[in-house]
């Protein structure tokens, strides 16, 4: 069994192969301004899709009776616990002191989308960032080790953060891009069609995304305690590389990166653009309880050097802009934790600043403008009727 896992752990990391360890120590002359930091929740059960592709599927119902499709489990709590712990050691007081030990309103703004995996994976998350202080404990029992912490979340068809299911362009490229692969990116894999098609009763040419989905159904189910089945261990290695290139479909194109990042890299250039001009701005860290999906948008109009695998369950991506006590010169780095609890983080580097640990900010911003998104414009682009 732990050589399928590693075969699973391995594709999931392959995409930080360029990057270079980075410490909480804080430089003396670097002071951290602002981060946007997106994650990843913890792990769940399978969905829908997912279960439609098991042979085991009542096993798999009664395994998820308690947390239901999609939901967070024991597992997947732990690690959102580590997303939190690791909040903490960056971000807090013994790290780049970014946010205090108390929790204060103004200091941090969480945004989760609105399924309860992500909405659970920020509340656990929250747990570990701030234990209450003696100021905040409210009772002699669960008051000492735990605080509630506000997130805000808006329905599904109006986030851009669920670009991939609400937004009719973007979903009308993908399908443009689902036919293109099937003969290209996916010719290789030809072979394994109708095997999958005998193993799952599913034609993988008519959506090649299904490699993914088959691929996270062994995930879900290998968090839930169950072996890889039989069939799948022979064929585990390619469908991991199958299902490696239909996640790529996502940021296929131009147009695909901007829908699903601009509003975001949007945002951040906006905060820090008025941290530049010496504009007062709150809420200086930004987490994002979200998707695997969504971490590689960003990172795609961030242009960060990387080979994007698929993030892994507790993965979590940053954007982190830093001002030069000296200078007063901005300069922002990209930094990725594979997977809370499990690995180290990494900074990468930009296209166009390699050999830079801190790229320069107007360079970031001459470099990744061409993807930047207001928020009216993609509801804009995307034909969604919001009075957000």
């Amino acid at each position: 069994m732990l050589q399928y896992l590693a075969l699973v752990c391995f594709v999931a990391h392959a995409g930080v192969s360029h990057a270079l360890p980075t410490s909480n120590e804080v430089l003396p002359d670097q002071e951290l301004v602002l981060a946007f930091v997106v994650n990843r929740h913890g792990e769940r059960t399978p969905d829908a899709d997912e279960l439609s592709l098991s042979n085991e599927q009542e096993k798999l119902k009664n395994l998820t009776a308690l947390d239901g499709l999609e939901g967070l489990t024991n597992v997947g709590k732990r690690r959102a616990y580590q997303i939190g712990k690791f909040l903490r050691q960056r971000y807090g007081c013994q790290g780049r002191k970014l946010v205090s030990n108390l929790y204060l309103y103004h200091e941090i703004a969480i945004r989760c989308t609105d399924k309860d995996r992500t909405k659970m994976t920020a509340q656990v998350a929250m747990s570990a960032l701030y234990p209450p202080e003696l100021e905040q404990q409210w009772d002699e029992g669960v008051g000492k080790v735990w605080q509630p912490i506000p997130y805000t979340a808006v329905p599904l068809k109006e986030d851009y953060l669920r670009y991939y299911s609400n937004c009719e362009k973007f979903k009308a490229m993908m399908a443009i891009a689902k036919q293109e692969s099937i003969n290209e990116e996916f010719k290789p894999f030809d072979h394994l069609i109708p095997k999958l098609k005998v193993l799952t009763g599913r034609n993988f040419t008519e959506d090649p995304l299904l490699f993914e989905t088959l691929f996270d159904l062994l995930r879900s189910q290998v968090g839930l305690g169950l072996d890889i089945p039989e069939w799948a261990k022979p064929l585990l290695p390619k469908l991991g590389e199958a299902a490696r290139l239909a996640y790529r479909l996502y940021f296929r194109t131009h147009e695909m990166k901007k829908i699903g990042g601009g509003v975001l890299l949007n945002n951040f250039m906006n905060l820090a653009s008025d941290i530049a001009a010496g504009k007062p701005v709150k809420n200086r860290l930004r987490l994002f309880s979200a998707h695997d999906f969504n971490i590689g948008a960003l990172m795609e109009v961030s242009k960060v050097k990387s080979d994007q695998s698929i993030p892994e369950y507790g993965a979590v991506f940053a954007l982190e802009l830093y001002k030069s006590r000296s200078s007063g010169e901005l300069s922002v780095m990209p930094v990725y934790l594979p997977q809370a609890g499990e690995s180290t983080a990494k900074v990468l580097h930009f296209e166009g600043c390699e050999l830079d640990e801190y790229c320069n900010f107007s360079k970031f911003q001459v470099k990744t403008k061409e993807y930047l998104l207001p928020e009216k414009e993609f509801y804009s682009i995307c034909n969604i009727k919001t009075e957000l």
